[in-house]
């Protein structure tokens, strides 16, 4: 089956109506983002790009129920994250999300291994088990590499560290912030590519932010956001007709 069509057919994991966040500082308001509409299905890989100050890290931000959106509706996987109690947004967030961010936020004093590990316990219940555990090590080239702390690891291997314990207990949605901005070309793509067999081999759902045009022609789709709002609508609504046709 095409996978255009295969995916068109699974539900919508996210599903963001006219969403505005206004940042408030004292009598001053500064709005974030213009009433954003934009639907993900599961197991796609979306990038938002934009320049900086488009409002693309808000709206992850809101995604990841970090922050409460100002209007607006986001329902992360059956769940209304904008207005969950902060205790549901909090267990929903260890239990069903990773995040991958540009900078690598490892503990320094533990091996790679152990912060896969203590993710692991903290975050989740070990659904993918220790064979799928194994087999996430082994697509990231990292299974030899678990005894090294931070430090004696390349700013490529300490990200794709990052992103295995993002998915290391299986999410429902994984959200990566310029998860390539800190790297150079090489680690970039050794990543990127990472990101893409996670999607292809194991149907991981990914949203990546980013201002870059190479980076983002790695996703499958495109979201394209300038002022606080999404350019081309008409790909959002791609999904959509091809369910018509089914």
């Amino acid at each position: 089956m095409n996978r255009t069509v295969e995916i068109a057919r699974k539900k919508n994991i996210v599903l963001i109506e006219d969403l505005q966040m206004v940042y408030r500082m004292g009598k001053v308001e500064v709005p974030a983002l213009r009433g954003v509409d934009i639907t993900v299905k599961e197991g796609e890989f979306v990038a938002i790009m934009g320049p900086s100050g488009c409002g693309k890290s808000t709206l992850l931000h809101l995604m990841g129920g970090l922050l409460r959106p100002s209007c607006g509706r986001i329902h992360i996987a059956g769940v209304d994250i904008g207005s969950a109690p902060d205790s549901v947004r909090t267990e929903f967030r260890r239990r069903r999300m990773g995040f991958v961010f540009q900078g690598y936020n490892l503990l320094p004093t533990l091996t790679a291994g152990d912060n896969i590990e203590l993710a692991r316990r903290i975050y989740g219940d070990g659904k993918r088990g220790e064979t799928g555990v194994q087999q996430v090590l082994t697509l990231l080239g990292l299974q030899n590499k678990m005894d090294h702390k931070p430090c004696e690891l390349s700013g490529g291997e300490q990200q794709r560290v990052a992103v295995a314990r993002a998915v290391i207990n299986n999410p429902s949605l994984l959200l990566a912030d310029e998860p390539t901005g800190s790297l150079d070309s090489d680690n970039s793509q050794r990543v990127l590519d990472v990101l893409q067999e996670l999607n292809l081999q194991y149907g991981q759902t990914i949203i990546m932010i980013t201002h870059d045009s190479e980076v983002a022609s790695t996703a499958s789709r495109i979201i394209e956001m300038r002022d606080g709002r999404v350019l081309n609508r008409v790909q959002n609504l791609y999904y959509a007709m091809e369910e018509k046709r089914l």
